[in-house]
């Protein structure tokens, strides 16, 4: 970038000079051959590194430089010498054109105060040359400073989010694992007390079998009681199971996709909308929680509902992707529905379904989007737990 500024400035100085040798030379053809000369130097000198140039370089850039300058027999001409950069100091390279006129002017014969005055006007356009220089040269080291800290603001601020994901879930899972033992212990003291019930329904029977004889009336209100509490017992039994059963089980990918198949044939079939699924060849290694596996049939049967109520959609396409990290489940329909994003989140935070499978999504730590442009699409990506894949 900077040797492309050096180029730019040279480039513009070399322009302006030869214009004024047009008008002022003797051969203004040939001054106008050594400036193209000139400007082909500069260009390679912009396209390689300055501090490798050789001497037959520099030479050559001299040799061209001199030749401008003497062509033009102008005082200005001398002023490309500034952008010849013979010196790497640059208090030595703002003198050059000031003393290079000065030896070759004397030597002409010129008088001392024309010599003197020119010399003079050729060190301050050098010095505001290399005023100009330095203010650039600070602008593009300013701007590449704003570059680099923006990228670098970017790259923490990506950092800082796939941090969060990350803590979101380990939150989810130890929030999941807390869960699990908490319903392990319920499951554990409701065994027992079921225990207990069935214990004291046995003994209640034998009890009114030893009084079925005598007090078959004592005997029937026992079994009663008894039967009673089996009942009682039983149905504790298969409430605690269907809560717990579910929880924390893991489901094959390939019974997820049947499950899916199921949903989407029975609302096909209830609906006559077109039902196109890409699934991938199920990975018999690869399973999800069951949980979402439960949350994303019931997504899909939600965005189906929602694709034929308000967007009067009847084709759709549902695919999946899914690896040991994340699942994705992606549906779109060709609905004309309202939703853009402008009104996105008034949209979801009014309709009770988009802000359920987006609140349950961010819960777990994915996301959900929605969007509607050729069609009405919804993406749902969960991550699934590395030690739920071991």
């Amino acid at each position: 970038m900077q040797a492309m500024e050096q180029f730019l400035q040279s480039s513009f100085l070399l322009i302006f000079l030869s214009i004024v040798s047009v008008f002022l030379s003797q051969a203004p053809y040939l001054c106008l051959s050594f400036a193209g000369i000139l400007l082909i130097l500069f260009a390679v000198r912009s396209l390689s590194d300055g501090e490798k140039r050789g001497g037959l370089f520099c030479a050559a850039e001299a040799v061209a430089a001199a030749m401008f300058f003497l062509l033009s027999g102008t005082c200005p001409a001398y002023l490309i010498l500034y952008e010849v950069r013979v010196f790497r100091w640059s208090v030595a390279q703002i003198f050059l054109p000031a003393s290079v006129y000065g030896i070759v002017q004397m030597l002409r014969g010129q008088p001392l105060p024309q010599v003197l005055c020119g010399m003079i006007f050729l060190a301050a356009v050098s010095l505001l040359l290399s005023i100009v220089e330095k203010m650039i040269m600070g602008y593009i080291f300013a701007r590449a400073q704003i570059t680099y800290a923006v990228k670098t603001a970017a790259v923490n601020e990506m950092y800082e989010r796939k941090l969060n994901q990350e803590l979101i879930l380990k939150s989810y899972l130890a929030e999941k694992n807390a869960r699990l033992e908490e319903r392990e212990n319920i499951s554990r003291n409701i065994h027992n007390s079921v225990g207990h019930s069935i214990t004291a329904a046995i003994m209640t029977l034998d009890a009114a079998d030893m009084l079925f004889d005598t007090m078959p009336e004592k005997a029937r209100e026992k079994m009663n009681a008894a039967n009673e509490r089996i009942h009682a017992s039983l149905e504790s039994i298969r409430h605690a199971v269907r809560l717990l059963d579910h929880e924390g089980g893991m489901v094959g990918i390939s019974d997820f996709f049947s499950a899916l198949n199921t949903v989407t044939e029975h609302f096909a079939m209830d609906t006559t909308v077109k039902i196109r699924t890409d699934f991938p060849d199920a990975d018999s290694s690869l399973s999800i929680p069951h949980e979402h596996s439960e949350f994303l049939t019931g997504a899909v049967q939600e965005i189906l509902a929602n694709g034929v109520r308000h967007g009067g959609a009847d084709i759709f396409t549902i695919s999946v992707a899914a690896d040991s990290r994340h699942i994705r489940l992606s549906v779109l329909d060709n609905g004309r529905g309202s939703f853009s994003p402008q009104n996105a989140k008034e949209k979801i935070e009014n309709g009770f379904g988009l802000k359920k499978l987006l609140s349950y999504a961010e819960r777990c730590g994915g996301f959900a989007s929605f969007e509607n442009g050729n069609g009405f699409r919804s993406t749902i990506t969960l991550p699934l737990p590395e030690e739920d894949q071991e």
